[in-house]
């Protein structure tokens, strides 16, 4: 519920801090006090649109600020928690920034929001009916959610929701599957020959390095043989080879080492020496022997690497891209050539699938049409207590299978006839702002959408109508406070005095500026009150009497149903 509600510079109002508590919070004042400035105020509060008219004339923002108390569940702590925005733990503070340069802000915890998450948490927090403000009620889609809350089904409303899910599922599946047909053939067509073409390929990791080796060494054979071949001759083989010299060397070394041992190390890493060059010569031998002149070899390793960097073109991938995407092919191509036997598979499943989503959709319109019949009997029940006792009440249910959705196959739209002898037509075609207050709560009276609590804005339910009505709206609205936190601006004495908490909106001049106050009444203050409700300026004893009897038959009737 709203606990606190501040307004800086918003229209007449220099500044107000109202403390609001359970149950009926009544706002009364003269006409053009300005209590449909706090409707507004709270309505910016539930994400409604802000406008720079807003801002109080000589300022340059405004401030609309308020702090609710959220039970556990409350469906406003999942989009807060998906935001990262959660506050402390109970409590939902919301502020609004008003600019008159068009920079308007949201704050929700304190921290920056989008107006979009505020309208989100704000439809769970606030509903608000005004005389111009009937949206709700006069849209037909929200009608079927109205007669669902009535007639209790969400085991059934469950179990079509996911029937049609599946059922859908399986539809589209077939629908890409048959409308593909051409796309698929061609697909299949395009798959296999890639298939045909990469394993032409025998591709393997590290493939184009290696055949890039091979040619690299099979063109340079013969000036490897050359080089290998006179590099042997020089070191090993050839007179005066570099081998001869260093043992004749290494024999003068010797002698010396015998005659001088300090050169027997020398003559030992000479010979060291030796041993190393011998290897390599060897080793150059072996090369040349081992160097292959296969011209045929070449060319096939010229052709395949060609081939290889065309397809690494073509695909735009390299090697190993190129294993992964052939190692794809062969599922999608399978996938491909049975998919006519996969559609028939699917044709059959959707089959089942859309006799299942009917049975439970009939069964869920069945429900729907029993409890229509209930709920028109009680909302005309409840509007013959609101001076809408002539009124006829219907519910239209149209069953058709093309309307078939998450919620069955029904539309719904609330009829009414206010005047006897006419047939019900759509509350959009007949229904004035008052009496679609006044069916609104009615509706509430007889059903709750939510089974959490919010705060109900009502502005004005009571337009039109007086006496023993007026006093059946108050006793309604202190009913809906039971369940619900309930903001109503009135005119009527008879539903003022059913308060929990009466708050009163009044003007004042101060340094030549109009300002406008509020503050929470007395009991005592209550009884002048309703007196200028009843009389008007000129307040009596009787009507002070009067005044009092009001607030003790609506204290006992309180006390008598539990209410507040």
């Amino acid at each position: 519920m709203l606990k606190f509600l501040t307004i800086e510079n918003f229209a007449l109002i220099e500044r107000l801090e109202v403390e609001f508590q359970a149950g009926l919070n009544l706002v009364t004042g003269e006409t053009g006090s300005g209590k449909s400035i706090l409707v507004d105020a709270v309505g910016l509060l539930a994400g409604g649109r802000a406008a720079q008219d807003m801002v109080r004339q000589g300022f340059e923002k405004a401030q609309v600020e308020g702090l609710f108390e959220l039970q556990e569940g409350h469906p406003a702590w999942r989009h807060l928690k998906e935001a990262g925005l959660e506050g402390d733990e109970g409590q939902l503070l919301v502020r609004r920034e008003i600019a008159l340069s068009g920079t308007n802000k949201v704050f929700i915890n304190g921290r920056l929001a989008t107006a979009g998450l505020l309208g989100e948490v704000g439809n769970s927090l606030v509903d608000i009916h005004g005389q111009h403000d009937q949206q709700q009620l006069l849209q037909p889609s929200n009608h079927l959610e109205f007669l669902d809350a009535f007639a209790e089904q969400p085991a059934l409303l469950s179990a079509v929701s996911e029937r049609y899910r599946e059922w859908t599922e399986v539809k589209d599946k077939i629908r890409h599957l048959r409308e593909g047909e051409q796309d698929r053939l061609q697909r299949l067509d395009t798959l296999q020959f890639q298939a045909q073409e990469l394993e032409k390929l025998s591709l393997s990791r590290g493939l184009d390095q290696e055949l890039e080796e091979e040619r690299r060494l099979l063109s340079t054979a013969e000036k490897r043989l050359a080089h290998s071949s006179q590099a042997f001759q020089i070191l090993y083989e050839q007179e005066g080879s570099a081998m001869e010299l260093l043992g004749k060397v290494s024999r003068n070394l010797q002698d010396l080492a015998e005659a001088d041992p300090a050169l027997t190390d020398s003559a030992s890493k000479l010979d060291e020496l030796r041993f190393q060059m011998e290897e390599v010569a060897f080793r150059l031998r072996d090369y040349s022997d081992g160097i292959e002149f296969n011209p045929d070899r070449q060319e096939a390793v010229e052709q395949r690497l060609a081939e290889l960097q065309r397809a690494m073109r073509k695909y735009g991938k390299g090697v190993e891209e190129l294993i992964e995407y052939a190692a794809g092919i062969g599922p999608e191509i399978e996938e491909l050539e049975h998919g006519e036997e996969r559609a028939e598979e699917l044709e059959a499943r959707e089959k089942d699938l859309s006799a299942r989503y009917m049975e439970a959709a009939e069964q869920l319109s069945q429900g729907r049409r029993k409890a229509s019949r209930k709920l028109a009997k009680a909302v005309e029940k409840e509007l013959a207590d609101l001076a809408m006792n002539k009124t006829v009440f219907r519910v239209s249910i149209e069953s058709d299978e093309e309307l078939a959705s998450p919620r069955g196959f029904d539309r719904v739209e609330f009829l009414i006839s206010p005047n006897p002898g006419e047939e019900p037509r759509p509350l959009v075609k007949i229904a004035s702002g008052g009496e679609l207050s006044r069916i609104i709560l009615a509706l509430k009276s007889v059903l709750t959408l939510e089974p959490y609590s919010k705060t109900l804005v009502f502005d004005e339910v009571d337009s039109g109508v007086g006496g023993r009505v007026a006093s059946s709206i108050g006793d309604k609205l202190a009913a809906l406070g039971r369940h619900h936190q309930v903001f109503c601006v009135t005119h009527l004495p008879q539903v003022a005095c059913y308060a929990a908490r009466h708050l009163q909106v009044g003007k004042q001049t101060r340094k030549g500026r109009t300002t406008v106050h509020i503050g929470v009444l007395r009991e005592d203050e209550r009884v002048e009150e309703l007196s200028r409700m009843l009389s008007g300026e000129t307040v009596t004893e009787a009507t002070r009497q009067h005044a009092r009897d009001l607030l003790e038959r609506a204290h006992q009737q309180e006390a008598g149903t539990g209410v507040g």
